[in-house]
């Protein structure tokens, strides 16, 4: 048995050349049938790219020859043969006899034959000669053929131009406008969270808002049609909250805060609705000071105040009416009471004031983003127009160039024509006096 072991060794040693050629020589064959597949996988994902937008078509395109490839690679790579397996494989293609195939056979086996040793060197004296060349390359000549066809449609579809370009150069502008107008309604909920004239709810709402209104536009891959969707909704949204009635109640509380100014004597620049409800406590704490005349004075002016905001602010002008009649009936608690809550009024009406501010102010970022999205919508219909136009004046100037090379040929053919006929004609007329002149002489002999 050790004996055996000895001489199958060095023949395993020997086919193992054999074994890596033979393995390239399968891969080859079964590159050559299966070729066609990764043109033919390419050429599909560029006819998709023709029917819908697909970003980095071209890589896509080559990523079906790419896996082909790593498989490729993978099947010379990782694939074994069992050393019988590659004895039996040369002794059938160089006609061997089953000599390897028995050898390695019988190096397996426990108990041996006294023909077993012979056996074995008569295999080794034979690996001795093989060369891995002699085991020649196969192709699969058909399917190899047929991976042209696919190979020519991926050139083509690659080179021609496809409309689907266009429609990802809008996306990309239009994704390019969407991020103008995320980034400028974060800039906005930064202004929100800091603003501090807001309620806590009128903040939380328009936070909420705002964000579903970003998540949206970074979930659109592009669509022009659906941001404006996206933006037109939320705007509606917001529109809804609107007061109708918030200019003219703005108006009216702000003479009622220059009123109230005047009033006190204080002169502290603009007024706003802060100062103003400053001041109606202010004069809520000031009624047992005043005299008479002051008192009456002061309730004359705000039931003035109350006519002003009625309209606007019914609550309101109903606490300076409740303060205006205490006063003329000398009950100052109940007085002072009814300008504090009318303070109070004017507090809430600048927190109201705020929020709608907060509102219009989205509202118009919102229809901003929305003139972006149109604009980069616009921007990208004209450069296909424009590219359009180049190519129809260059197959213009390409038609006028070859009528004008046509027309210079006519006139050279006309020109060689004429010149022809000028040959012909100077011919012809030295024919003829040279045949009048042979007339004459003859007639000369004749005379003679």
């Amino acid at each position: 048995m050790a004996q055996a072991l000895i001489t199958a060794d060095p023949l395993r040693r020997r086919l193992r050349p054999m074994a890596l050629r033979l393995r390239v020589r399968d891969t080859l064959l079964f590159a050559s049938r299966t070729l066609w597949i990764g043109p033919a996988l390419s050429a599909l994902v560029l006819v998709i790219g023709r029917l819908t937008p697909i970003a980095n078509l071209l890589l896509w395109s080559l990523l079906p020859l790419a896996i082909w490839l790593m498989f490729f690679l993978g099947y010379l790579l990782l694939r074994r043969y069992p050393m019988s397996r590659v004895a039996q494989r040369i002794d059938g293609t160089l006609g061997l006899q089953a000599r390897l195939a028995t050898a390695i056979e019988l190096a397996t086996r426990t108990d041996h034959g006294p023909l077993d040793t012979l056996q074995l060197a008569d295999a080794q004296a034979v690996a001795e000669t093989l060369k891995p060349s002699q085991i020649p390359f196969q192709v699969a000549r058909r399917p190899l053929l047929w991976a042209i066809v696919p190979i020519v449609l991926c050139v083509a579809l690659a080179v021609v131009p496809n409309p689907q370009d266009n429609v990802l150069r809008e996306q990309a502008q239009v994704q390019a406008a969407l991020n103008q107008t995320i980034a400028q309604i974060q800039d906005l909920q930064q202004q929100i969270q800091q603003d501090q004239k807001l309620t806590p709810e009128q903040r939380e709402a328009l936070e909420r808002q705002l964000a579903e209104l970003e998540q949206r536009l970074r979930d659109n891959p592009g669509d022009q049609e659906q941001a404006l969707a996206d933006l037109s909704t939320a705007e509606t949204q917001l529109q809804q909250q609107l007061d109708p009635n918030a200019d003219a109640r703005r108006a009216a509380l702000d003479q009622m805060a220059r009123n109230l100014q005047a009033m006190t004597g204080e002169q502290n620049g603009r007024p706003s609705l802060d100062q103003a409800a400053k001041d109606l406590a202010s004069l809520a704490q000031q009624l047992d000071k005043m005299t008479p005349e002051q008192r009456q004075q002061l309730a004359d002016q705000l039931r003035q105040q109350a006519q002003q905001v009625q309209q606007t602010d019914p609550q309101l002008a109903q606490n300076l009416n409740n303060a205006a009649n205490a006063i003329q009936q000398g009950d100052l608690s109940q007085a002072s009471q009814s300008l504090n809550q009318a303070a109070q009024n004017v507090q809430q009406a600048q927190q109201q004031q705020a929020g709608q501010q907060a509102t219009q102010q989205s509202i118009s970022q919102i229809q901003q983003g929305r003139e972006n999205v149109n604009q980069a919508s616009q921007q990208a219909q004209q450069g296909q127009q424009g590219q359009q136009g180049q190519q129809g004046q260059q197959g213009q100037q390409g038609q006028q160039g070859q009528q004008g090379q046509q027309g210079q040929q006519g006139q050279q053919g006309q020109q060689g024509q004429q010149g022809q006929q000028g040959q012909q004609g100077q011919q012809g007329q030295q024919g003829q006096q040279g045949q009048q002149g042979q007339q004459g002489q003859q007639g000369q002999q004749g005379q003679q």
